[in-house]
């Protein structure tokens, strides 16, 4: 939920993402599982006591829930595009996916959260079913990206950038959730001890009297 731009190489401290570890199968393994975790903590938070909590903004700056989702669909989706260009095209020019005009224009905070879960977790699928099978030459393939300064990249890094993406805001997601969702078992009341004075009281209001049969006196 930090509002600096994440590293695109190395280490990413505020996620844990590695750009230099693990091997393809396995981040694309990762990247699938993360989409889908990032979707059921969505899902989840809307069928909650507050729906709503899913489009509450930690801050005016800070993308809500269903916003950060949102983006991960959309990343999803326009990744695997760019790898079926790579594969096409010789030296593509990516044009950028204007993350930031999306938000607005594709009106982010009222999209329905169960629909975006679902395609979330099917774009997740696609894109690591066209990863796995790129070859070692076809992973070494450049094209021209934009983010976040225009450079040659590889269709390996694509996938392993793509995995950052989702960690990072899977973290996001369920860091938000954790700031604004209501709780869900409400704070126990403060218990009052009785003094010793009114349990004295309480026992002698509630003996029994002795009843006085006639002529007993």
């Amino acid at each position: 939920m930090s509002k600096q731009q994440p590293p695109v190489d190395g280490l990413c401290e505020q996620c844990g993402f590695n750009y230099g570890t693990g091997d393809l199968q396995g981040t694309v393994t990762l990247l699938i599982r993360q989409a889908a975790e990032s979707a059921m903590a969505l899902t989840k938070a809307a069928a909650g006591p507050d729906p709503d909590v899913v489009r509450l903004r930690p801050e005016p700056d800070v993308w809500s829930a269903i916003e950060y989702a949102c983006h991960i669909r959309d990343v999803l989706e326009v990744q695997r595009q760019r790898i079926a260009q790579c594969l096409a095209e010789d030296r593509p020019v990516y044009a950028p996916m204007d993350r930031t005009g999306r938000v607005k224009q594709d009106k982010y905070e009222f999209q329905n959260p169960v629909e975006v879960g679902a395609a979330v977790m099917r774009f997740a699928r696609e894109f690591g079913a066209a990863a796995r099978v790129l070859t070692p030459q076809e992973l070494g393939r450049l094209g021209l990206y934009n983010y976040p300064v225009r450079a040659p990249r590889t269709l390996s890094w694509i996938i392993r950038h793509t995995a950052h993406e989702i960690q990072h805001h899977r973290h996001d997601i369920i860091e938000i959730l954790a700031k604004v969702e209501p709780p869900i078992v409400p704070a126990p009341k403060p218990v009052v001890e009785e003094t010793v004075e009114g349990d004295q009281a309480v026992e002698e209001q509630s003996a029994p009297t002795e009843s006085v049969g006639p002529g007993g006196q």
